[in-house]
């Protein structure tokens, strides 16, 4: 006779599958993070079909980016073909840009706006939303850089004084992570332009403040030797110590900025067509731990190569004008003695 145990372990349900939808969707599903539930979405149908509810993912997107809960966010992932699944698909993958080829005279959408995050031990710290009108010639004619704190106001940070200047680099450097989040609501498009992961951090030598920067490479006009081949979207997270006491730290700073390779900042028109083609055509890739900083210091040595070429050919010139000169000297100071001597003979 068997027991009463294995008798009811009998009509327990034998997979995951088998569970009713509403326990699938409400205790399981939910415990999800993204990369999981897209995971799960392509498991089967039925999965698929569950894991397309925009509840699930909009959970997701505010939990990844606090700043997508504010309205103006909300009302622009609203008209994305398929809401919070559409933006995080979007956002959430590595960007890559690197081999795009740009039209920098391309006419901007109307208004670009910015979701930014950043989070201090996968805890937030900040968030804000902002909105730039890129119909303006200001805008369009002006270099390029949008700021999103006030600089009246600063964030605390929870480091203080009692450790080490050194350590604070190292530390930021390991637990400060930064999400710029653009999005073009006339297009129903939008990208991550940030590394998540910082990938330089040095500290001035006089103010003591520490840059945290986060970049992503982006391919420029494509023409060969131009200071636009490439060019690096850069957010800038400045942090230094509260002038009250001296003992803690801030966020002074958070801006983002396109800059090309000579290091100059490109005007509205051309960063605006960039990004928008870095969201229309840019490639979504997983990422691979410290993949962004290996790509910064590689584009690092493409600027070092450009310069040590453009240094040289301006060597060169030099020299040819040197010797032009030479030449020229030589060459009057020839005449001057040939007239001279027949003249006086």
């Amino acid at each position: 006779m068997p027991s009463s145990s294995s008798s009811s372990s009998h009509h327990l349900p034998s997979t995951i599958a088998a569970l009713h939808s509403e326990i699938l969707q409400t205790h399981i599903l939910t415990r999800l993070d993204g990369p999981a539930l897209a995971s799960a979405a392509s498991a089967s149908s039925r999965f698929r079909h569950l894991s397309a509810e925009d509840q699930l993912w909009r959970q997701i997107c505010s939990a990844t980016w606090p700043s997508t809960t504010h309205p103006l966010i909300q009302q622009a992932i609203s008209a994305f073909p398929s809401e919070h699944r559409s933006f995080f698909s979007d956002v959430f993958p590595l960007l890559d840009c690197r081999s795009l080829r740009c039209d920098l005279d391309r006419s901007p959408s109307s208004e670009l706006i910015s979701a930014v995050d950043i989070h201090y031990k996968d805890k937030p710290l900040f968030s804000k939303v902002h909105s730039t009108d890129t119909n303006t010639n200001w805008f369009l004619y002006s270099p390029f850089r949008v700021d999103v704190i006030d600089p009246k106001d600063s964030i605390p940070l929870p480091i203080r004084r009692r450790e080490k200047r050194e350590d604070w680099v190292a530390n930021l450097e390991q637990n400060l992570t930064a999400s710029w989040i653009v999005i073009d609501p006339i297009k129903n498009r939008a990208a991550n332009v940030s590394s998540r992961q910082a990938v330089n951090v040095r500290r001035h030598w006089l103010s003591g403040e520490i840059q945290v920067q986060y970049t992503t490479m982006m391919g420029g006009d494509g023409r060969a030797g131009s200071r636009t081949e490439m060019v690096q979207c850069s957010v800038v997270v400045i942090c230094g110590e509260k002038e009250e006491d001296g003992m803690e730290m801030s966020v002074r700073e958070v801006s983002m900025q396109i800059l090309d390779m000579e290091g100059k900042h490109l005007n509205g028109k051309q960063s605006s067509g960039i990004l928008g083609e870095a969201m229309e055509r840019g490639k979504r890739i997983k990422e691979q731990k410290g993949e962004a900083k290996l790509r910064f210091g590689e584009y690092e040595e493409l600027k070092r190569k450009r310069k040590g070429r453009k240094d040289r050919i301006e060597n060169a010139l030099d020299m040819l004008c040197v010797l032009t000169g030479i030449a020229i000297f030589l060459s009057f100071c020839t005449f001057i003695f040939f007239f001279f001597f027949f003249t006086s003979t």
